[in-house]
């Protein structure tokens, strides 16, 4: 006889679960904590230590299909990577070091190229596919977050008209 089934209801902290292929996102009330610091879970008062990471909201613009998660928002963080001398650092390779690859092509291979603060986050849009998260310990899902390999760019108007263009120039030589 089978044991009877009983779905997970994932975590309680109400934080959507989203899974979005292309999703068109904003961050906001993006902190930036350079020092590793703590939090305390509202649940149950239990306090954790984090690295230290750009923390934001990140909000579905436009979720590629449907529209049914349009406006959802969830919370997202950004760690620095620690070295092997214990310096803190905006690791390429890393989630950082992608988010900073968008926001400013060419930040590792150029040393001219500013650091990235709060007020080049505040407001960025780009492209990205959404996941669930999950607890690394249990499996159990805690809500959601931008699978950081897949981060790019929001096109510019500029680069569509001229990509249309091009399009248009390659097939004038196809009869109709």
């Amino acid at each position: 006889m089978p044991l009877p089934r009983r779905k997970d209801a994932g975590a309680s902290s109400g934080a959507p679960v989203l899974n979005i292929l292309r999703a068109h996102v904003k961050l906001t009330d993006v902190e930036e904590y350079t020092d590793p610091f703590t939090v305390t879970r509202k649940a149950d008062s239990a306090t954790f230590t984090l690295d230290p990471q750009f923390k934001c909201t990140v909000e579905v613009l436009y979720d590629g299909a449907s529209g049914d998660d349009n406006g959802a928002k969830f919370f997202e963080g950004f760690r620095y990577k620690q070295n092997k001398s214990g310096e803190w650092i905006n690791q390429d390779n890393s989630k950082l070091g992608a988010l900073t690859e968008v926001v400013k092509p060419g930040y590792f291979d150029d040393d001219s190229i500013p650091d990235l603060t709060t007020e080049d986050l505040e407001g960025f849009e780009k492209l990205c596919s959404i996941k669930p998260k999950r607890n690394p310990n249990t499996g159990a899902v805690t809500g959601s977050t931008i699978d950081w390999e897949t981060m790019q760019p929001v096109p510019t108007k500029q680069k569509v008209a001229a990509a249309a263009t091009e399009a248009d120039e390659d097939r004038s030589d196809i009869p109709f």
